[in-house]
């Protein structure tokens, strides 16, 4: 039987395709979590090597669709966190962001929150893009072939479970790069009321009916988590005081986050429209999940 990246049971169970894509959705009755059953597709690797080959240029402009307001936020909410989870030192603690993007969120927990920063990308053209903006260095490459072990107070990672093959694997690197008694925040999708609902239309339909979950678990994101599937696997492999918060936060313009569905042209005006307002009122789902724990 196949187990459950999340929780490891074996109670999980596979849904029809989709009639456009051809994905299927697996779900554990036991977390909760929802995945791509077959997420080392061709077309996933495809899109994992594209981003490997992006330019500092290409790089930017994806760093330039996303939410101005939910960065910086966000970020400063964890820097504060961090701060107030780990002891107090002469020297200042060290966060290693994992999958650090263009280094904006590294800087300010630099120039706000007085750490020594560092952490990598699997893009050189990011790597180049950092250091261009904001003068930060990142290693280059996964972490599996950089060696740290237990040399960062704090580890963060924004969006990055969901994009890797083999969460368990990132997930135990980072243990090992933290030193004792230091702390992860991370932040990873998650499945919604709204998720549930969609998925159950794609099953009634056979598949024909599933824009929505085609788009939610595709080459950028293969699983969502619940709160239980990911405090599930952060407790099975060795982190304690695990903390998962569903919160309302959509990274993505939503133009470009409708855009990526591609909808008639007619109808992402005002659907964006919509998911602006949802967004400001608070109403819309919460989409992703901030987890803090710490190295047990």
């Amino acid at each position: 039987m196949p187990a459950c990246p999340a929780c490891a049971g074996t109670r999980v169970r596979t849904g029809p395709a989709s009639g456009a894509t051809g994905r299927q959705i697996t779900a554990c009755r036991d977390c909760g979590v929802h995945y791509w059953a077959d997420h080392e597709a061709a077309e996933r690797q495809e899109a994992i090597e594209l981003q490997t080959e992006l330019t500092a240029e290409g790089y930017s402009d994806w760093v330039d669709i996303k939410r101005e307001q939910a960065g910086p936020e966000a970020w400063r909410e964890a820097i504060s966190w961090i701060r107030g989870a780990l002891p107090r030192t002469a020297d200042a603690p060290v966060i290693y962001d994992v999958g650090a993007g263009d280094g904006h969120f590294l800087s300010l927990a630099r120039d706000e929150g007085g750490f020594a920063v560092t952490g990598n990308e699997i893009a050189k053209g990011a790597v180049e893009l950092a250091k261009e903006r904001y003068d930060v260095d990142l290693d280059l490459g996964v972490l599996e072939d950089l060696g740290h072990v237990e040399d960062v107070d704090a580890a963060t990672l924004w969006c990055v479970l969901a994009h890797v093959p083999d969460g368990d694997q990132l997930l135990t690197e980072v243990r090992t790069m933290l030193r004792p008694g230091g702390v992860l925040f991370l932040q990873t999708p998650h499945w919604t009321a709204a998720d549930e609902a969609a998925l159950r239309v794609k099953n009634l339909t056979g598949g024909r009916v599933a824009k929505v979950p085609d788009r939610r678990i595709a080459q950028h994101h293969w699983i969502l988590h619940t709160r239980r599937s990911i405090t599930a696997q952060l407790h099975r492999l060795g982190f304690v005081d695990v903390v998962a918060e569903p919160r309302l936060r959509y990274t993505l313009t939503s133009r470009a986050y409708f855009a990526s569905m591609n909808p008639p042209q007619w109808t992402i005006g005002p659907a964006s429209w919509l998911l602006d307002k949802a967004v400001a009122s608070r109403l819309a789902p919460r989409i992703v999940l901030d987890v803090r724990a710490r190295k047990g």
